[in-house]
Formats: structure tokens, sequence, C-alpha cells
């Protein structure tokens, strides 16, 4: 007589955003508070810039202090801190003061993105091919080609700067490559942000002899910023479409 042999039942496993932990929420909240961010910082640009600007050091250092830690926790996108920067301190003192910023709040961002992605995502890239490919040509690849990678991710104004820093955290991007990328991609952006606003402060709150010029160099800057997304677009396409295989 034989004996039944029992069936087992399959072993589910936990669903996609399950698995995610604390990363799923987390990137969710990357994509709004953003723009809920730069709404608020934007409608109090004509109140805060004078005040930042009439405490001069003070006011910068408070600049880096709220603004590098609203950036580093996602709740302001890096055009609105540039904007600000530039209104308030003008384009020669504003961009580097908010490139600092950027680069300060990336690394607070890194570290939060890390704490939160832990294994979690990585687990994930792993299972999937098609994602392990792209993760692999990417990060296993010299440091200079990821550089590249970071920076034209960071040259696109298309490329959230929130959901890019956890992206890079989860990926285990290399410091050097993250800063590098960071800084160099983030510089041209955040002039040109920088040097609109200036100029617009300039044609609203100031007598300007040559008002034609700003006008016209603040349309060539929004062009400009075009131009750059659209190039950084392209070859960024071109590093990351793997070679058809003959």
């Amino acid at each position: 007589m034989s004996v039944p042999i029992p069936s087992t039942a399959p072993v589910s496993r936990p669903g996609f955003v399950r698995r995610l932990g604390a990363a799923g929420p987390f990137a969710l909240m990357l994509t709004f508070c953003p723009p809920l961010g730069a709404l608020v910082l934007l409608s109090t640009l004509t109140s805060f810039g004078p005040w930042l600007r009439d405490h001069g050091a003070v006011g910068m250092l408070f600049f880096f202090l709220v603004i590098g830690l609203l950036l580093g926790v996602s709740f302001v996108p890096t055009y609105t801190s540039a904007i600000l920067a530039g209104w308030a301190f003008g384009f020669w003192v504003g961009w580097p003061l908010a490139l600092a910023t950027l680069t300060a709040a990336s690394l607070l961002a890194r570290v939060l993105g890390t704490w939160v992605a832990r294994d979690r995502v990585m687990a994930i890239i792993r299972e999937k091919p098609s994602l392990f490919a792209v993760h692999q040509a990417l990060l296993g690849a010299p440091t200079g080609k990821t550089a590249l990678v970071v920076t034209l991710l960071r040259v696109s104004p298309m490329s959230p700067f929130a959901l890019t820093n956890f992206a890079f955290s989860a990926a285990q991007v290399p410091l050097g490559a993250y800063l590098f990328g960071t800084v160099v991609g983030l510089a041209p952006r955040t002039a040109l942000a920088a040097y609109a606003a200036a100029g617009v402060e300039q044609l609203m709150f100031k007598q300007v002899g040559d008002r034609t010029t700003v006008i016209v160099g603040i349309a060539v800057t929004v062009v400009a910023f075009g131009i750059v997304g659209l190039l950084a677009k392209r070859a960024l396409r071109g590093l990351t479409t793997p070679p058809k295989s003959r």
C-alpha cells in the first residue's frame, strides 16, 4: 500500500512593494514633496530673498544650513534654491553659494538614501536580468564612465535631484564619482537658474539702465537651459544603450 505524499503548498513571495520596505514610500515622498516645497519657497521669494540679502553673511549661512537641510531631505528642488540664491545675493555670490549648498545636500541625501534602501533595492536589481545588466554596465565600468553618467544625469533639468540621489545611493555609486558628477553636473544648471533670477530681480526692483540687455540675457539663459538638457539626454542615451550584437 503506497503512502500518500503530502503536497507542499508553494511558498508565496512577498510582493514587490513589500520587498522594497521603506524604500517604496520614501521614493513616493521624493516624487511629490519637491513640487510642493517649490510652491511654498517661490511664493515667499520677494520677502525671504531681501531678508537674506539684508543679513549679509548671516543670511548666507542661514541659506546654506536651512535650504541645504530642505534639499537634503528632498523638500525643495534644486532650481528653487538656485533661484532664491540668485535673487537674494546676485549671480556672482548666489551661484557658488547655491552650488555649495546643493553639494552638501547631496551628501546628506546619500546618507539618508543608503540608510533607507539598505540592500533591498540591490537584491531586487540582481533578480532582474535587464536591470542588473544596466547596473553592471554603469557601475562595473571604470570610475570615469560612472562619473560621466552621474554628471549627465545631474546636468539634465529633467532628472529630479531627489530621485537621482536616492537611485545613486540605492545602486551604491562610489562616493568619488557621486561627488564629481554632482558638482560638475549641477554647476551649469545652477548657474543658469541663478543668473536668470538675478536678472529678473534687477528688472523688478532696481533701476536698470539697459533693460533690453537684461531681458535678452534672461531669454538666452532659458534657451541655453533647454539646449543643455537635450545634449545631456542625448549623450546619456549613447552611454547607457548596450551595443547591438552582431
